[in-house]
């Protein structure tokens, strides 16, 4: 038993070391401008479904009076709290949206995949009048045998004039020596540098299990923090499929990734779910982090 446990150890860390080495290969990207890139947008908590949205889980009283970051951050303790994790089923939701999905886990005890907790968490943010981004997380993957990946969020503080991580499926977030919360973008850098960082002490899993940082950014994180992608536009139910929907996404490619990819994709119109799906590829990271215009 200890021998297995001794060569499980070594194992972590021999994939711990091959993971970084793929991300700090991956460190660089282009700063060249993009004519053309169209603006990421939120939605405003004006809209019917948010207002609806934030009277009905009474989003007001779960964020409370305290600070932004301590609002922010209560929004996400509830949502770990309300919906549970499940990445080895589908739930069965069809419409993406945080009244769906907070229905269905209240009501029927329904646990979802991160995808659908991070779509919960958006929605909930964005009706309380905060910008934020639901981020799909890749690894590498050229063999393509990788089929895990994360999804987990970005909310803007105008208090602190960034954007942080915030993690619904493991309740975490992050923060360097000095106790200043990260984003996705300071996570990587730090990460491929080898500089502090903190996860909070009551991340968890289903509140089943604890979450390291040796675990899940040493590892997890490290592995799926290569490539990303995010709507282009932030809104309740965009990524419910349906009659004449279209879903724009943004990918963000390192420049290690030496395959040739258009700017854009054409529209093309997926007959099985009657809706029109574009794409655009870019290089540039300080373009997909931009920062939300007033």
């Amino acid at each position: 038993m200890i021998a297995g446990l001794i060569n499980s150890v070594v194992g972590q860390a021999q994939d711990n070391s091959f993971y970084l080495k793929i991300l700090k290969r991956a460190e660089k990207y282009d700063s060249t401008d993009i004519p053309g890139f169209p603006k990421f947008t939120y939605q405003s908590p004006n809209d019917s479904c948010l207002i609806a949205l934030r009277k009905k889980f009474k989003l007001d009283s779960i964020a409370g009076l305290g600070n932004e970051t301590t609002r922010v951050l209560n929004l996400l303790h509830w949502v770990h709290n309300t919906v549970s994790h499940d990445g080895q089923h589908e739930s069965g939701i069809t419409k993406i949206n945080a009244n769906e999905i907070l229905t269905a886990a209240i009501e029927k005890n329904t646990k979802v995949c991160c995808g659908e907790l991070a779509s919960t968490l958006n929605d909930c943010y964005l009706a309380m009048g905060w910008k934020s981004r639901k981020i799909y997380c890749f690894p590498k993957d050229s063999l393509r045998v990788d089929h895990d990946s994360h999804v987990i969020n970005i909310v803007y503080l105008y208090s602190k004039q960034k954007w942080i991580l915030v993690d619904p499926t493991n309740d975490a977030y992050i923060k360097d020596e000095n106790g200043e919360l990260l984003s996705i973008e300071e996570v990587r850098e730090r990460l491929i540098q080898g500089k502090t960082l903190i996860i909070n002490p009551d991340a968890n899993y289903n509140h089943i299990s604890s979450v390291t940082k040796d675990y899940y950014l040493d590892y997890y994180m490290t592995k799926n923090l290569y490539r990303f992608y995010c709507p282009l536009n932030s809104e309740y139910d965009y990524e419910t499929w349906g009659q004449n929907h279209k879903v724009a996404y943004v990918y963000l490619w390192p420049l290690d990734y030496q395959k040739k990819l258009p700017f854009k994709t054409d529209d093309y119109y997926n007959e099985d779910v009657k809706t029109t799906f574009n794409t655009y590829n870019i290089f540039n990271s300080k373009l997909f982090w931009q920062k939300p215009s007033d």
